[in-house]
């Protein structure tokens, strides 16, 4: 965007950690000879801790850049994995072709890759970045890798890189078996003012630069706002670049480094500085809690479990209750149903009546009584058609009912047994015939002769 007017090649100032612009001052050249020392040299663990934007990743893609052809190396970017997960990627990045579904199918040929390496006479190196991110049970199994070994020489290099908190993990009491094995660290320090000048210059003059396009006092402004960390360097450097390039000049100044402080939000260990217009309001004494409504207050498990039971207790009582006191119940529900609401029940013109030996001789009865006690007859028949219950019918002795039925004359008795005898043949008149009516009047009358005895 402006390398062209500052007649740059690349931009110098890349949040990204490309080894070709790292700078090797008297921290970093310590930190790589030891690191790739104890690389090759197969020292097992090694530990590498700095402040974040510190150049740790920088510094590891510069290693593993100088020790390729001489080494295997894979680097696992976030540990954040589980057992398996963690075996499947260290397969993946060292290239062996492993289905990992147990601990045995990684660990067998694993032996076998560090050995063959170990007879190629190449080293071994997992590289573990963001170590603070580890868990413990992960760094037991990581621990336990470093036991595949020889009597003579380290079979697999365990390198970590994190933040210094991670040395803080490393001294808990059930990681001491894991820090006692760790052979080299090294922890990498910020910048000082000097340092961060040539940091700089340095990466400006690997983008193509061929004059001072920081001032000395824009690359003072440069560490008071970084305070030494590269990450930050990069971020207000590639700023004021970027606003110098579009205010058309090719020389930052520090008043150019101070506006862009201004525009970001944030500066490395420094607290926003208070004004007379900032005031602190003091924390409130009584804290706000939310009112907890209750939708049925009287409702709590005490009586909830307390009506169950007597919902329990009235159904068992009612499932076992005898068949003759249930009856008993239903007609004194019944007879109090019809002494508080009584009911009439007018009959629809097109419902056709049902006649049957109870009702007939219900309506026998109650032609016999006076007027006064008739309404009394028809209430319990119209309670008796909304709340019904089954009468046993009556038991009719039909051959003694036969019997005693008038007999009819012999002339008509022969001449409808006759069957020889033509259709006009019969002489009897209608007359002689018994009238039905009179067989049914005198059912009925019968019957109620049984019931008054």
């Amino acid at each position: 965007m402006y390398e062209s007017f500052y007649g740059l090649t690349k931009k110098p100032f890349q949040i990204t950690t490309d080894p070709s612009f790292l700078w090797m001052g008297k921290k970093h050249r310590e930190a790589l000879s030891t690191l790739k020392y104890g690389v090759m040299d197969n020292k097992g663990f090694l530990l590498l801790t700095g402040e974040v934007g510190t150049g740790k990743t920088t510094l590891i893609n510069r290693l593993v850049e100088d020790i390729h052809g001489k080494a295997y190396t894979a680097k696992i970017p976030d540990p954040g994995l589980s057992k398996y997960d963690f075996y499947r990627m260290v397969s993946r990045y060292f290239g062996l072709p492993i289905e990992v579904r147990t601990k045995s199918d990684f660990i067998e040929p694993f032996s076998r890759f560090l050995n063959d390496a170990h007879e190629e006479k190449k080293s071994v190196v997992l590289l573990i970045d963001e170590a603070q991110r580890l868990k413990h049970d992960l760094m037991e199994e990581i621990r336990l890798l470093s036991n595949l070994e020889r009597q003579d020489a380290k079979l697999l290099n365990i390198f970590f890189v994190g933040q210094n908190e991670f040395n803080s993990i490393l001294l808990q009491p059930e990681n001491r078996a894991l820090m006692r094995r760790i052979t080299i660290t090294y922890n990498i320090d910020p910048l000082d003012k000097a340092e961060t000048c040539e940091y700089i210059r340095h990466r400006l003059k690997t983008a193509g630069a061929d004059y001072e396009i920081f001032s000395s006092s824009a690359m003072e402004a440069v560490f008071e706002f970084s305070k030494g960390y590269p990450r930050q360097i990069n971020i207000i450097c590639d700023l004021a670049m970027f606003f110098s390039s579009q205010v058309s000049r090719r020389t930052i100044s520090r008043k150019i480094v101070n506006q862009c402080r201004e525009r970001i939000s944030f500066s490395v260990d420094e607290l926003p500085a208070e004004t007379n217009h900032t005031h602190r309001v003091p924390a409130p004494k009584t804290y706000y809690q939310p009112i907890k409504g209750e939708r049925w207050p009287w409702f709590t498990a005490t009586r909830a479990l307390g009506v169950a039971v007597v919902l329990l207790v009235l159904g068992s009582g009612v499932y076992f209750t005898p068949d003759p006191l249930k009856d008993r119940a239903r007609r004194w529900v019944r007879e109090t149903f019809q002494t508080y609401f009584p009911v009439s029940v007018k009959p629809s013109a097109t419902a056709q009546p049902v006649v049957n030996a109870t009702t007939s001789v219900n309506t026998e009865t109650a032609a016999v009584v006076p007027d006064a006690s008739h309404q009394a007859v028809k209430t319990p028949l119209a309670v008796e058609r909304l709340l019904p219950m089954p009468n046993r019918p009556p038991d009719l002795d039909l051959a003694e009912t036969i019997d005693d039925l008038p007999r009819a004359s012999a002339s008509a008795v022969q001449s409808a047994s006759n069957d020889k005898a033509p259709a006009a043949a019969v002489t009897t008149s209608a007359a002689e015939l018994p009238d039905p009516a009179d067989a049914i009047d005198w059912l009925l009358n019968k019957r109620k002769q049984e019931l008054s005895q």
